[in-house]
């Protein structure tokens, strides 16, 4: 069967002298990883579309075993002007792309809603001009929301978030020593599209090994992206 859909690329490799493999979250069919042979063909240069966060439209031979899925045409969907060219911007994406693509690989149900969320979110970055240094950290706390553990924010006056139950707290957990309910109040009411950020330099940094330490808890397998590292030195 012959399926057509847009996607929205989370990683790529390699595979042999021409294809690529490339894992995708996709509007109608959840998280897919295809196949795209003749990638580096000169008269077909389709790895031009496969790169990190940009969105595609892909018609592929559906299998029901849900194994590779072959693309038989790919075309540029949305068009994105600077998520890809800022180094900043890029590095975030290069984050968050890790992020989304081993929480979602599991993920092979439809969920429109998760898909418009990534999209919206990746057009706010795209256009904004400054003030996005938090973006990393306002798009995963949103994220959080779709895959069950977004935070409860009743009792938000008291002194510790505890990272492990997600609420709250008058008392610190073993995780969270220091009082940290502030920051996550701050991310929580915090709006993207005010002419602000929402941390300085240094609670940006706190805020990080915060969300980072709370996907850990809630996800099995999790691990910490190797483009962590980078980001960390472009807010340095």
């Amino acid at each position: 069967m012959i399926e057509t859909t847009k996607a929205i690329v989370l990683s790529f490799l390699k595979y042999g002298d021409s294809s690529l493999i490339v894992k995708c979250y996709t509007e109608n069919f959840g998280y897919k990883s295809f196949i795209l042979k003749n990638s580096f063909s000169k008269k077909n240069r389709k790895s031009h579309f496969i790169f990190l966060f940009n969105e595609i439209e892909v018609t592929f031979y559906s299998k029901k075993n849900h194994s590779l899925e072959l693309i038989k045409e790919i075309h540029q969907a949305h068009i994105f002007n600077t998520i890809h060219t800022n180094i900043i911007k890029s590095s975030i994406i290069t984050f968050i792309g890790e992020m989304v693509n081993q929480t979602l690989k599991n993920e092979e149900a439809q969920d429109t809603s998760l898909y418009n969320f990534i999209k919206s979110s990746l057009i706010d970055l795209d256009t904004k001009d400054s003030y996005f240094s938090d973006f990393h950290l306002y798009f995963l706390l949103h994220f959080s929301k779709y895959i069950g553990f977004y935070p409860l924010e009743n009792d938000s006056e008291f002194p510790y978030f505890n990272i492990k139950e997600g609420i709250f707290s008058l008392k610190a957990d073993t995780v969270s020593r220091e009082e940290n309910a502030h920051l996550w109040k701050q991310l929580l009411s915090y709006d993207f599209n005010s002419l602000k950020n929402c941390f300085t330099n240094s609670e940006r940094k706190q805020m990080l090994s915060e969300i980072i330490t709370y996907f850990e808890m809630h996800l099995s397998n999790f691990k910490k992206p190797i483009s962590l590292d980078i980001l960390k030195l472009i807010f340095d």
